[in-house]
């Protein structure tokens, strides 16, 4: 089939939109294009009246209408308490603070009692211990003065917890270990471990008892070598 010419494409084309007869007319000048029937002039403009007027809000109503509907305030999430770590067993068990102590301890003698707490305060300046200290080559400074308060038994490894133990001279206070050692006795000193402890009697027994002074000063000096 032979192709459409030029002219005829064109005027097919046009018949597609434009059913009216159109004329060429010779020159520059273009043909106006052709009024719309009144069935279409009316189908465009009637969507526009029917379209629905904007309504207006009153400064006056949206200020009630905000005030009926309050914004929410932000809800806050209460932040978690924090908690402190909870000790082991094991190291509650071993908390410092279970035996009252004073002093310096610069050579880790333990001086062991138990006395009421106005009497324990003003050991470091009792005469007579100081006599007893002396006597051994030590000063105040070279002790810590430990005070059993509950009265109950002292513990070694808890003793040695809490403070340096290289000697232990115990002043009519008791004493209890888990290593093996021989039976304690008054003026008979025994190895703990490689900690030697010395039992006596009470410092108020001993200032007025010349027997036990001789006993204790001959039990230093196995410690003391003096």
């Amino acid at each position: 089939m032979a192709g459409l010419q030029a002219d005829q494409l064109n005027s097919e084309f046009l018949k597609n939109f434009i059913p009216e007869t159109i004329y060429l007319v010779d020159g520059d000048i273009a043909a106006p294009a052709p009024a719309l029937p009144q069935e279409t002039e009316a189908a465009v403009v009637a969507p526009v009246a029917a379209a629905a007027p904007t309504a207006t809000v009153k400064p006056t109503e949206a200020l009630v209408a905000n005030e009926e509907a309050p914004v929410p305030p932000a809800q806050h999430k209460p932040k978690p308490t924090p908690t402190l770590p909870k000790l082991p067993k094991d190291e509650a068990a071993k908390a410092p603070g279970k035996y009252k102590t004073i002093g310096e301890n610069k050579k880790g003698v333990v001086i062991l009692v138990t006395l009421p707490e106005e009497q324990f305060i003003k050991l470091p300046q009792l005469e007579f211990l100081n006599k007893i200290l002396g006597a051994i080559g030590l000063q105040p400074t070279d002790v810590a003065y430990l005070n059993n308060v509950s009265g109950a038994i002292a513990k070694f490894e808890d003793m040695q917890q809490e403070l340096q133990v290289n000697y232990i001279i115990s002043f009519a206070s008791r004493l209890d270990t888990d290593l093996p050692h021989d039976k304690f006795t008054l003026y008979n000193p025994v190895l703990v471990g490689s900690v030697p402890v010395l039992f006596s009697q009470s410092l108020a027994m001993l200032e007025h008892d010349v027997e036990h002074k001789k006993q204790l000063w001959g039990a230093l000096q196995k410690i003391f070598n003096r």
